[in-house]
C-alpha cells in the first residue's frame, strides 16, 4: 500500500479514502473469496486476514490514470456519496476504482485489466509484470505506467460497488473505504506479496466466518460483516452469475460504527443498534442495512 500524498481527505479530522476488492471465484457449486494475511509487523491491522486493498494515491485519479478509464461509463454505473451524503465527484469515484485495481495487483498479483481490443493479458505478460508489484507498492505511479506501456486498461465491466465503511471517529487511524466485488480472472494465480501480505487463501464466506468464530483466523468485525453480507446475498441469488447481475445497481449505504470505552473494554456499536443515535461519537443517519441487521449490533473488544 503506497503512502498517499496530497489527498484532500487525509487531515487529522477526516478518514483517508481507501478501496478494497472482494475477488470471487467458483469452486464447484460454491463461491470462494480471496483473503490475504497482513504482516505481523505492520502498524495497522497487523496479522489480520483482509481483502486486498489500500489507500487512494493521487496518481490513481491523475490525468494519466483517468485517460485509461471511460469516466462517463464509470460514473453512470457507480454512484458514491461523501461523509456528508453529497455525491462524490467523478475524479474521486474513478480514482477509488483505479486504486482498487492497483492494490489488488500489488498485494495478490491479479491484474484486473484488458487490452484496448478487449483481449486479456497473456500468461507471458502476466509473468513479466509480476516483479513490478513491489515497485508499484513503493511508487503508485508505476501502475499507471505499467498499464500504458502494455496497452492495458482497468477491466471494470464486471466490477460491482458493494459496500462503504468508515472507521469510527474515535479511532487513531481512520479510513473511508469503498468495497467492490468482481469475478477473479481465471488465468491469474493469486499470491501474497511477502511484504505487506504474507499468506493468501481462497475460502467460502461460511468457512471464513467459522474460522473467525473459532479464532483460527483473526478477521476484523467489519470484514466479518462483509463476509456475512456476501454469504447471505449468495444464498439469495444461488449463483455467482446471478449475484453479479442482480447487484449491478446495488444501493450502497455508508456505515459508520461508533466506538467508545465501556468500563475496561471498547464497545463498537453498529448503526442498527437501538442505542446507536444516543451513543457517544460521530454517526450517520440510520438506514436499512439489509442482511447486516441479522448480526449482533455491538461487540466488545479488549483495548
Amino acid at each position: 500500500m503506497t503512502t498517499p500524498a496530497g489527498d484532500p481527505n487525509t487531515s487529522a479530522s477526516l478518514p483517508r479514502l481507501a478501496a478494497t476488492i472482494l475477488l470471487l471465484r467458483e469452486a464447484g457449486a460454491q463461491v470462494e473469496v480471496l483473503m490475504v494475511r497482513r504482516h505481523a509487523n505492520l502498524s495497522f491491522m497487523a496479522g489480520m486476514w483482509v481483502f486486498p486493498g489500500g489507500s487512494l494515491h493521487p496518481s490513481d485519479s491523475s490525468a494519466a490514470a483517468l485517460e485509461l478509464l471511460d469516466v462517463d461509463a464509470v460514473t453512470r454505473r457507480i454512484s458514491m456519496v461523501d461523509l456528508h451524503g453529497d455525491a462524490l465527484d467523478a475524479e474521486h469515484v474513478c480514482g477509488l476504482v483505479f486504486a482498487a485495481c492497483r492494490e489488488t495487483f500489488e498485494e495478490t498479483g491479479v491484474l484486473l485489466a484488458k487490452h484496448d481490443d478487449g483481449s486479456s493479458p497473456s500468461a507471458a505478460l502476466l509473468e513479466r509484470v509480476q516483479p513490478l508489484r513491489a515497485t508499484s507498492n513503493e511508487n503508485a505511479e508505476v501502475f499507471v505506467q505499467l498499464l500504458r506501456d502494455n496497452e492495458l486498461r482497468p477491466d471494470l465491466a464486471g466490477m460491482t460497488y458493494w459496500a462503504h465503511w468508515i472507521t469510527p471517529s474515535s479511532a487513531p487511524k481512520r479510513f473511508d473505504t469503498r468495497f467492490f466485488i468482481v469475478r477473479a480472472p481465471q488465468a491469474h494465480l493469486a499470491s501474497a506479496d511477502t511484504g505487506e501480505t504474507v499468506e493468501s487463501v481462497w475460502m467460502t464466506p461460511h468457512d471464513l466466518l467459522q474460522a473467525a468464530q473459532r479464532r483460527d483466523m483473526p478477521i476484523s468485525h467489519p470484514t466479518q460483516c462483509n463476509l456475512h453480507d456476501l454469504q447471505a446475498t449468495l444464498t439469495r441469488y444461488g449463483s455467482l452469475d446471478a449475484l453479479l447481475a442482480g447487484e449491478a445497481t446495488r444501493k450502497v449505504m455508508p456505515i459508520l460504527p461508533k466506538m467508545f470505552r465501556a468500563e475496561s473494554r471498547m464497545a463498537v456499536v453498529m448503526p442498527w443498534d437501538a442505542d446507536y443515535e444516543s451513543s457517544p461519537g460521530d454517526g450517520l443517519p440510520v438506514a436499512d442495512c439489509g442482511a447486516l441487521q441479522e448480526l449482533p449490533s455491538r461487540v466488545l473488544v479488549d483495548r
